[in-house]
């Protein structure tokens, strides 16, 4: 069983499998087309590409909520996994369950020279559902921890289409409606930034949902410092012009225009996270406690408050990792509670041997 599609190369049980040379794999209408097919039909989709290929961070998002993958193929035809490197006989095994003995590709623990701190950041905002609604805050938001203000651009795909409008973004994810729209939104070369923003209908009106990527400076340098300086004071700010429900921010290395390579990506660090007015109620936290316990700070609407946690106070720190201040913090609310607030796992058994990758 198959599709009809251009960029269809191939077939297996329950995939489908699609080829590229291409130095850059981005989210081009084809391939937004070619994933979207084939979910409606109940496949999968393999993207075979070279190791010299490299994913853009919106494309990425769209293969993992599809529950896609990605197959590097070396030089000399042998098959790996390019997210997990994990060695694959065939196509097929990219689907097999993975195990505690499966070999590991030594080209993916090749890992290159880091050219950039990334902040992995995330957020769900609420807004009601009506004519005043604007979209796009939140990074604006995410923006500043960067070199920019704004991102650059947005559209449904790559390259994107419209310069940066809170306005004509929100008319485009209005009209889609009741449907979810998904969009993609960038940076540029002096302010990178990738990532998508979801705008949904729900019970409390529209969720508006970010995620992705913001390029905040060479490693070491002054600009990864103020990064980390303005990342609780950005986050409070989300709470004097909307309803945030969640918000984080982790910290890692990793290419200079935020693309994901076949290589072993360091595991993200937690820098900081608000807790909005939603969740704070919802949770039933005590405001007080949060602070005496764990440093949060009181941010937003006096009778609705929110939660700021910063878990990182610069790249380097010698006496605790952003690991060791978050995993308190979860244990008290609940991990299964917290994740499906958050939609990360947040690594509450992570061990001191599992954070000796520590971001810069």
């Amino acid at each position: 069983m198959g599709i009809e599609h251009p960029l269809v190369d191939g077939t297996g049980d329950g995939y489908v499998v699609s080829e590229t040379v291409g130095r850059l794999v981005a989210l081009t209408p084809m391939r937004a087309d070619l994933v979207v097919q084939a979910s409606a039909a109940g496949l999968r989709v393999v993207f075979l590409t070279p190791e010299t290929s490299r994913l853009t961070e919106p494309f990425r998002q769209v293969l993992d909520a599809a529950d896609g993958r990605w197959v590097v193929r070396s030089g000399n035809g042998a098959l790996r996994d390019g997210s997990t490197g994990t060695s694959l006989l065939g196509l097929a095994d990219a689907f097999r369950a993975p195990g505690t003995t499966d070999a590991v590709d030594p080209r993916y623990l090749e890992v290159p020279r880091p050219e950039q701190v990334q902040f992995v950041v995330s957020a769900s905002i609420r807004h009601r559902p009506d004519a005043g609604t604007r979209l796009g805050r939140a990074w604006e938001t995410f923006a500043a921890l960067g070199p920019g203000t704004t991102p650059s651009g947005w559209g449904s795909h790559e390259p994107v289409e419209a310069d940066w409008d809170k306005d004509t973004l929100t008319a485009a994810a209005r009209a889609r409606m009741p449907q979810d729209a998904r969009l993609v939104v960038v940076g540029d070369e002096r302010a990178p930034l990738a990532g998508s923003l979801t705008a949904r209908r729900t019970e409390h009106g529209v969720e508006e949902v970010v995620s992705g990527l913001v390029g905040v400076g060479v490693p070491g340098s002054d600009a990864v410092q103020r990064a980390h300086d303005a990342a609780t004071v950005l986050l409070g700010d989300l709470c004097r012009t909307a309803l945030p429900l969640v918000a984080m921010v982790f910290a890692r290395v990793g290419s200079a225009d935020l693309t994901v390579r076949p290589t072993l990506e360091q595991d993200p660090e937690p820098v900081a996270m608000l807790l909005g007015a939603p969740a704070v109620k919802g949770l039933g936290l005590d405001v007080d406690e949060m602070r005496d316990r764990f440093g949060a700070e009181r941010v937003g609407r006096p009778r609705v408050p929110s939660l700021v946690l910063r878990f990182r106070d610069g790249p380097s720190r010698p006496d605790a990792t952003g690991w060791e201040r978050l995993r308190p913090v979860v244990d008290h609310l609940g991990r299964d509670a917290l994740e499906r607030l958050t939609g990360r796992d947040l690594g509450a058994g992570r061990t001191p041997q599992e954070e000796q990758h520590r971001a810069p």
